[in-house]
């Protein structure tokens, strides 16, 4: 995305185990709610975003996961 290369994670198996981290995970539903979230390389977050409705706002995004990759 944006010429940047980085890794992604998908909250897959075991099901719910890392939205259940980031307060994320509706039990009462079954499932997560839709977010972005940015790590810096020392695991710290950066950017963060729930999608309740609609779609995510890329130009936050790209703007975040720049500025981190610009990061010493």
């Amino acid at each position: 995305m944006g010429g940047l290369d980085f890794p992604l994670l998908a909250d897959f198996h075991p099901k719910g185990q890392m939205t259940q981290a980031y307060g994320l995970w509706r039990d009462d539903r079954g499932y997560s709610r839709r977010a972005i979230i940015i790590l810096d390389r020392d695991g710290v977050v950066r950017h963060s975003q729930v999608i309740d409705k609609g779609a995510p706002d890329i130009e936050a995004v790209l703007t975040a996961a720049q500025a981190i990759a610009a990061m010493p």
